[in-house]
């Protein structure tokens, strides 16, 4: 049912805009954390963002002795 909704979308439409999720931009995300507001990657089946997020960690000089990955599944 999702699919097809998502097809009768994009010919209405004529664009995928509104069917699509937007690009993460982990910056930003980091941007608005804090101590007391972590970052919680809540992850759909095949989604892994920990490439991406080891290198904002390396970028930003954060470091990976401050940072852990936890993978409850």
């Amino acid at each position: 049912m999702v699919n097809a909704i998502k097809r009768f979308i994009i010919e209405r439409m004529k664009n995928d805009f509104y069917v699509k999720s937007p690009p993460i931009v982990y910056k930003k995300v980091l941007q608005q954390s804090t101590e007391k507001t972590p970052i919680v990657f809540i992850l759909s089946p095949g989604a892994d963002p920990q490439a991406e997020v080891q290198k904002l960690i390396e970028e930003v000089g954060i470091g990976m002795g401050k940072f852990y990955f936890l993978a409850l599944g």
